[in-house]
């Protein structure tokens, strides 16, 4: 489930998604729909990611920003990722990330412009009876 937000000089979204995985899944979508008119269907290159942070907000923020690097500045598309969230006892959680890409096409896609950062502002990470459910706000 992905729903676009309206904010002041900004743009966001609301997802959702009955586990962890699904919705760092989902906020991967929701940044290629806010990025692109016509995000592409299919990628052959491939790409790793792996992070760790403290809590599922920072979490979420670092992986959305990370997408960001992947498509502005190395000209990967993340069409598709298979996902593994950790709990780590003390030291919070840690994601890995195997992504298969496309490359940028910014007429072929139809660009809406650049994304600065996902920020912590209105962010919201919570889990529910009906899943998990996160808002974000970009920077743009």
């Amino acid at each position: 489930m992905i729903r676009t937000l309206d904010h002041t000089a900004d743009v966001g979204f609301e997802i959702g998604a009955p586990t962890l995985e699904a919705l760092f899944d989902e906020a991967r979508r929701a940044l290629l729909v806010t990025m692109f008119e016509r995000p592409p269907g299919k990628g052959e290159k491939e790409h790793q990611v792996r992070l760790r942070a403290p809590d599922l907000e920072i979490l979420l923020v670092r992986w959305i920003n990370e997408l960001v690097f992947l498509i502005q500045s190395a000209g990967f598309v993340p069409v598709s990722s298979h996902l593994q969230l950790r709990e780590i006892s003390e030291e919070g959680f840690s994601f890995e990330a195997r992504l298969g890409g496309a490359p940028l096409d910014l007429e072929g896609y139809g660009w809406q412009g650049e994304i600065k950062s996902a920020t912590f502002h209105g962010l919201d990470v919570t889990h529910g009876s009906e899943g998990w459910r996160a808002q974000v706000i970009l920077d743009v």
